[in-house]
């Protein structure tokens, strides 16, 4: 999942989903606490056990009208074409999937994988190869004609198609490894390795073992599409809702506003409520303009979440108040930052330790908006990631985060250091951030050109495998709750390919690929949990393949009016599925 590029304060694609230490935001009651760890638990209802309705929520009252600001239009709303945190975040008031997760407002319980559209989270007999999903009752569409499994199958089949090129593209590549098939179009309905028995029953079948099915599911591209109703290349404003919202009017580019969905059973439902009677989403107001109409919360702003974080020079600002710091959620989010070390080009693994030491991280923390945005980083994995282990495999001298400037000297010495080509997207904070981070590697001995590249060709040029840069910028965020959802895509190297790689430090260790492999093929994600947190420390200690920079923050507003929202440890967005206005 791809969180909006004009969200991040340092241009990166990143890609992303799960924290588990959530904070809630209470609507002036006190929310807005900063989490000094996040916990990795997570439970997969496999049994069943979670059925709907969702639970009622303490105080809840019913009517009214919530809002988002945010600053554009989602980039997609046709399920199979969603990929961005924003969409992912508030497409689930309109669309279902048949798996899905369930947060804890408070941030203390685990993350639960449940039945959404499905009675559970999936069944397999024969170790993850064959997966079979039951219906709910009572789930419709807004127009009340009831969901088969044969609309869901055909949700995924468009998938395949032009209609979900932009969409997340793991189920389809575990289903069809060829890529032969290319949607239902073509009149054949069912895509490969899917069947439907019945009109509630839907099975996936694969050559290889899949633990991972569960946690694809949640994904948009599982939600039903009826054959009837799809538009095409309109699906993105034509959409069926499947959820207790549905669409009112969508004025492009404008504002969309949601509507009751009348058909909804909410004993169906084990993870939404419909306490709202209406939900409009702005799509003007820059990140300046929410956190001033979120600072006064007049009128109907005092029932608003606003989509962007507060942005860094009126941080200051809004920490001088203390009534709007109590409707202020701080938490942390999916999203690291890397320089990448090119391994194919930069070979002697004591090189890579001493760029690791040399880095000041204080310096760099306050170049990208200090603190309250950004958690220096010493992992791989981020820290809301199952398994996520604790270390610092290059600490600052004397325990601080200036670096180590006498280590990255020592590990350098008799060596001949190559002069480096630092690449970045070529954005106004990308500039400042590379030259205070290039004077910060200076120190130990380092010379740079610095290599700005256009931010729309960014990904492109340095996803090339033939790329010269040595040092690259990105950014990364899980898909799903799952260690190899980080180090498996950005760290296997079996995974390189000619162009568009996620490996940007191109490292590729027999050891580790099989490792990765291994622990890919375990049914029991928690078993593989811990390990993963391991395998990340292996990894910057015996290889260093990238320096971690930062664990991105939430530091977001909600109106004293919004009861039981929270910044959602997926999207890191404000959470609106069973929310209410007071």
């Amino acid at each position: 999942m791809r969180h909006p590029v004009r969200a991040l304060l340092v241009s990166t694609l990143a890609v992303g989903l799960f924290a588990s230490g959530c904070s809630k935001n209470t609507g002036g009651d006190g929310g807005g606490t900063t989490p000094t760890a996040a916990k990795s638990d997570i439970v997969v209802d496999y049994k069943g056990d979670v059925k709907g309705p969702a639970p009622d929520v303490p105080g809840a009252k019913t009517g009214g009208t919530l809002r988002v600001l945010t600053e554009a239009d989602f980039d997609h709303l046709d399920p199979q074409q969603i990929y961005v945190s924003d969409a992912l975040t508030w497409g689930q008031l309109f669309h279902r999937t048949l798996t899905q997760y369930i947060e804890d407002p408070e941030g203390d319980g685990p993350l639960k994988l449940v039945g959404d559209l499905a009675t559970n989270a999936g069944e397999t007999t024969d170790g993850g190869k064959t997966w079979t999903y039951h219906l709910r009752d009572g789930i419709k569409f807004d127009d009340g004609t009831p969901i088969k499994a044969a609309d869901v199958a055909y949700g995924v089949a468009r998938s395949f198609s032009d209609y979900g090129v932009q969409g997340p593209q793991y189920l389809q590549a575990a289903l069809d490894p060829d890529h032969a098939y290319k949607g239902p179009y073509t009149g054949q309905l069912l895509p490969p390795g899917v069947t439907t028995p019945d009109d509630k029953t839907i099975v996936f079948t694969f050559k290889d073992a899949h633990a991972e099915l569960p946690y694809l599911l949640e994904f948009p591209t599982s939600t039903p599409v009826p054959q009837a109703k799809d538009t095409k290349d309109q699906y993105d404003t034509t959409f069926v809702s499947s959820g207790p919202y549905r669409t009112k009017e969508y004025k492009k580019d404008v504002s969309l506003t949601l509507e009751k969905n009348p058909n909804w059973d909410p004993n169906s439902d084990p993870i939404r409520k419909q306490y709202a009677d209406s939900i409009v989403i702005e799509m003007t107001v820059d990140s300046e303009n929410q956190t001033n109409r979120m600072k006064s919360a007049a009128g109907a702003d005092a029932s608003a979440v606003m989509a962007a974080n507060v942005p860094a020079q009126q941080i200051a600002e809004v920490k001088g108040d203390a009534t709007i710091m109590k409707r202020v959620t701080a938490s942390p989010t999916p999203f690291v930052t890397y320089l990448y070390i090119n391994t194919s080009r930069i070979k002697d693994v004591d090189v890579r330790r001493a760029l690791n030491y040399a880095f000041d991280r204080e310096a760099y923390i306050k170049a990208v908006g200090g603190f309250d945005v950004a958690d220096p980083a010493s992992t791989l994995l981020a820290k809301v990631v199952p398994g996520w282990k604790n270390y610092d495999a290059y600490p600052g001298a004397g325990g601080g985060l200036n670096g180590d400037v006498e280590k990255a000297k020592g590990l350098l010495q008799g060596k001949t250091v190559p002069k480096l080509k630092y690449c970045f997207a070529n954005t106004p904070t990308n500039q400042t951030v590379a030259g205070v981070n290039s004077n910060s590697l200076s120190r130990a001995g380092f010379t740079f050109t610095l290599n700005p590249i256009t931010a729309a060709d960014y990904y492109t040029t340095v996803g090339d495998k033939t790329t010269d840069c040595d040092l690259i910028t990105g950014g990364w965020g899980q898909d799903w709750p799952d260690g190899d959802s980080t180090l498996g895509v950005l760290f296997d190297g079996s995974k390189i390919v000619p162009k568009g790689n996620n490996n940007l430090g191109y490292f590729n260790d027999p050891g580790i690929v099989a490792k990765l492999k291994e622990l890919r093929n375990l049914t029991d994600r928690g078993q593989a949990a811990a390990q993963y947190g391991d395998l990340d420390e292996k990894i910057m200690k015996d290889f260093a393949p990238a320096i971690p920079l930062r664990y991105l923050r939430n530091f977001s507003i909600a109106g004293p009016n919004v009861g039981n929202t929270w910044v959602s440890p997926l999207f890191a967005h404000y959470q609106l599925v069973q929310a209410y206005v007071k």
